[in-house]
């Protein structure tokens, strides 16, 4: 009988063993992924994907090459493409060879049928009626109006409560009073996945503002561009000499003139895709994330299990993980050492966490430029636009 159990468990550990080996080998599929212009080391967007395609190489066991460079997009998609690359992603604003022609007459996802193309922020596989083109490329898009939503609640609650919470001899806020219920936004160009974030951010300064009976005013432009320039230091430090004391920006390189400038004027800025709390401490409020490793690894899955995700959409909202704001832990340390600063913190705190759960459940619906919906700033009865 013990000859008996020994050699039951051995034949069942051998087949736990295949199994899990089984699920590790793959290595007979391809993955690419193309980063876009901001480099693999931007500290989010491109270098959370590489870690989600890393994380899944560990652990599905399929083979995988990132192209450090987007300065050939298709070039580097029909180069994956010819080299049997199953399911490539790409990162970069591109999608017109992909999608449409190459030049040759054909488009690459026609061209290379078997392969699976991955798109990001925008429905680059949709056409005007809203039928997707091509049954072999999928588009991503994550909820960065959600995150946006609670990156506005959270500058109001701040600016309601800044005297409380921030010491004042390393804070320069406007006071309410004089103009300080203001916050500005600065998108690079006017395009559904930067207004995504713009619209996002003032329903939640409006949903605040709204609970509490009280007006702001919000300074915003969209062609701040995407490189730092003195011109975009200029606009964003005219909005603090205007009473704002919370700026968010999503327009790339411009981020650093922004948390430059907040923190010359001793003020806040909010930044994006990834955690820049730290980049300059004290004066990032906090980041809405764009986690591409979530849906990085979570496509790669799908693939090797064999789900059909070609001519879909995935959209990561806050449940995801994917997409929210961080979690404040920079900017705590600078929340004064007060019980009536750390009372009312927690109390912020708590309030983003009720916002995030109402929105998570369908209770709070935030507009969502990505699927074609327009914010009227006229419905806005807290919010006023100043320029």
């Amino acid at each position: 009988m013990k000859k008996f159990i020994v050699t039951l468990f051995v034949l069942m550990l051998s087949v736990s063993l295949f199994a899990c080996n089984d699920a590790n080998n793959n290595d007979d599929i391809k993955v690419g992924l193309i980063v876009s212009a901001a480099g693999a080391n931007d500290n989010g967007y491109n270098q959370f994907a590489i870690d989600g395609l890393n994380l899944a190489a560990t652990d599905f066991g399929v083979q995988t090459h990132v192209v450090n460079t987007a300065d050939d997009v298709p070039g580097s998609l029909e180069t994956l493409a010819e080299d049997g690359y199953d399911l490539i992603f790409t990162l970069e604003y591109n999608f017109g060879a992909l999608i449409t022609d190459d030049g040759s007459g054909q488009s690459i996802a026609e061209k290379y049928p078997d392969t699976t193309f991955v798109t990001f922020n925008a429905f680059a596989n949709t056409d005007e009626a809203g039928a997707k083109i091509h049954d072999n490329v999928v588009e991503v898009l994550f909820n960065v109006n959600e995150g946006s939503f609670l990156a506005g609640a959270l500058a109001a609650l701040v600016i309601e409560n800044n005297e409380v919470l921030f010491d004042a001899a390393d804070y320069s806020f406007t006071a309410l009073d004089d103009g300080g219920r203001a916050v500005g936004f600065l998108g690079g160009v006017q395009s559904d996945g930067i207004t995504v974030f713009g619209y996002g951010f003032a329903q939640g300064v409006e949903y605040i503002a709204s609970d509490l009976d009280v007006d702001y005013m919000l300074y915003e432009t969209y062609a701040a561009g995407f490189g730092a320039s003195q011109d975009n230091y200029n606009l964003i430090d005219s909005y603090f000499d205007n009473g704002v004391n919370v700026v968010f920006a999503a327009a790339g390189g411009v981020a650093t003139n922004m948390r430059n400038a907040a923190s010359d004027n001793g003020k806040l800025a909010i930044d994006v895709d990834a955690n820049q709390d730290a980049q300059v401490p004290g004066s990032v409020l906090t980041s809405v994330l764009k986690n591409t490793n979530v849906s990085v690894y979570d496509l790669v899955e799908k693939f090797i299990n064999e789900e059909a995700i070609g001519g879909q959409e995935f959209f990561y909202d806050l449940n995801s993980g994917a997409t929210g704001i961080t979690d404040l832990a920079t900017i705590e340390g600078y929340i004064q050492d007060t019980t009536a600063a750390t009372t009312k913190w927690q109390e912020i705190k708590d309030q983003i966490a009720t916002i995030k759960a109402a929105i998570s459940d369908g209770t709070i619906d935030v507009i969502d430029a990505q699927a074609g919906e327009v914010l009227d700033y006229g419905t806005l009865e807290h919010v006023t636009k100043a320029n």
